[in-house]
């Protein structure tokens, strides 16, 4: 059960210690017979001590402004507790009365405290320690905590220090996380159509960036750390340069003798007339899985192009002129590349001087 603690500030009779008694060799108080605490090992908060402090006049002493620490050596006259962290003021502090909540570690050695008392601070100046006895019942059946001495100060702040180092890890590991699926989603949208554009892995790239710098500047990876991590990530993605290459690694020289400049456009298709594997009319009949390609355009002058397209489309031939437009075949699969109206005797003129190489 809860106990409760009276003292008179400037009345109670404390009696020396060892070192006060010059000489000594015990120390052996005699505790107000009202003012003793006992508890089991290893109860943690629920031992809960409540004071009451009076004036010499019997009004009650003010506790406004005041801090409350908890001291004692442990039994074993080893460890010792320090803490300011586990007072309530209940009522009023005007009142002279607060409780204690006793941590865990006070409870960890079973037997009579050598000292322990409640210091009480106010502006700076110590006010008063009030002495009590302190017990703890051994507990045969449970073993718990290992004797330590604890100082609650310096438990908050490796408690902080270990909550926002976990708080920026979960963070970070979210960041790298989210990072990752957006280049492996933006990875498998390039294999499945090849419409990416260059800016996109630029953006992904750049924001890499900012994800190393960020991880120099909280000082969770050491520099090496950092490159691991970075290699790491580079193994799961495409540079830039290789991603242009991926896009735009098949190059297509058509020489089309029209003294100008015209972008253009560029199919494919399967199964033309002609070209279906199993003969004429095989399967199905005419252009099938029509697609268009992306592709970028090259003007060495104003009567030839090289037309880049993804290097997946490739194929071990040159283009021709038919019609208007240009093509490549390998099987039963085409090429068409459109440079809009022409004109056909010098597009004519130009044909067979074309080429194509990844």
């Amino acid at each position: 059960m809860a106990q409760i603690l009276k003292y008179v500030i400037g009345k109670d009779y404390r009696p020396l210690t060892v070192l006060e008694a010059k000489g000594g060799n015990t120390f052996t108080p005699d505790y107000d017979k009202s003012n003793w605490v006992q508890a089991r090992q290893y109860e943690d908060s629920l031992r809960q001590v409540f004071v009451e402090i009076t004036n010499e006049d019997g009004s009650a002493y003010d506790l406004t402004g005041a801090n409350v620490l908890f001291e004692g050596i442990l039994p074993d006259n080893e460890h010792k507790i320090l803490d300011n962290s586990h007072a309530v003021f209940y009522e009023d502090p005007t009142t002279g009365k607060f409780r204690f909540d006793m941590p865990a570690q006070s409870f960890s050695v079973a037997g009579q405290y050598k000292q322990a008392f409640f210091r009480v601070m106010k502006d700076y100046r110590n006010i008063a320690t009030l002495e009590f006895k302190f017990e703890v019942l051994a507990d045969m059946v449970v073993t718990g905590l290992v004797p330590r001495d604890y100082i609650s100060p310096l438990d908050d702040l490796f408690n902080t220090i270990k909550e926002t180092e976990t708080k920026n890890v979960a963070e970070l590991k979210k960041i790298v996380d989210d990072k990752v699926a957006e280049i492996t989603n933006l990875m498998t949208t390039l294999n499945q159509t090849n419409t990416a554009t260059l800016s996109e892995l630029n953006s992904a790239k750049t924001a890499l960036g900012t994800l190393e710098d960020k991880i120099k500047q909280d000082g969770i990876f050491t520099q090496g750390e950092a490159e691991e991590f970075k290699k790491s990530i580079l193994i799961k993605m495409v540079t830039a340069d290789s991603l242009e290459e991926l896009l735009y690694g098949y190059k297509i020289t058509i020489v089309h003798n029209q003294k100008d400049y015209p972008k253009p456009t560029v199919f494919y298709y399967e199964n033309a007339i002609g070209t279906e594997i199993g003969g004429l009319g095989a399967g199905s009949f005419g252009e099938t899985l029509t697609k268009l390609v992306p592709c970028e355009a090259e003007y060495t002058d104003n009567n030839s192009i090289v037309v880049r397209i993804p290097r997946n489309f490739y194929m071990d031939t040159k283009p021709y002129y038919k019609y208007g437009d240009w093509y490549l075949g390998s099987g039963n699969k085409t090429i068409k590349i459109s440079l809009g109206n022409v004109d056909d005797s010098a597009a004519k003129a130009g044909d067979g001087k074309g080429s194509s190489h990844l």
